[in-house]
């Protein structure tokens, strides 16, 4: 009897689409803001993203942060923050942090801002593209910060 092998796909055809879109959506976005759970950053965090991201600004939400372990948090603040990864602590539920990532996103384009304002061009939009696994707080996160309900949020 013979064995056929075949080539099995994991990668669901929904993903991959997505992954295009995001590296086509790319060149429109100046900061990245990668979401991950406090409480398991590695296990929440998309391999990928990490690659498709590489050259843009980024910063990374750590969410569920009033869940997580204070020590442990800090230890991983300190670990992005060797791989020069801006990080801010929030909790999308109740809005803390949310302040400070608006500010870290303005300091990240200080700069390319300043320049704009040197050559005439003031009122830039800042485009920010929020990335994350399912259920990490991204819609919780993109409402509190934009003070809506547009995105839906699972419960």
């Amino acid at each position: 009897m013979s064995e056929n092998k075949t080539n099995i796909n994991w990668y669901p055809g929904h993903m991959a689409k997505a992954k295009r879109e995001i590296i086509e959506d790319l060149k429109l976005i100046d900061v990245v803001i990668e979401m991950l759970d406090a409480r398991i950053p590695v296990s929440s965090r998309n391999p990928d993203i990490r690659n498709i991201i590489d050259k843009k600004k980024k910063i990374i939400l750590l969410n569920k942060c009033d869940l997580a372990d204070e020590t442990e948090t800090k230890k991983w603040q300190e670990y992005f923050k060797k791989q020069q990864i801006e990080t801010v602590l929030v909790n999308s539920n109740d809005g803390k942090g949310t302040r400070e990532v608006i500010s870290k996103i303005e300091d990240l384009m200080k700069e390319e801002l300043e320049e704009s304002a040197k050559k005439g061009r003031t009122g830039k939009i800042i485009r920010v593209l929020v990335l994350g696994i399912p259920n990490v707080g991204k819609s919780s996160f993109i409402n509190r910060v934009s003070k809506k309900t547009t995105a839906k949020v699972r419960k």
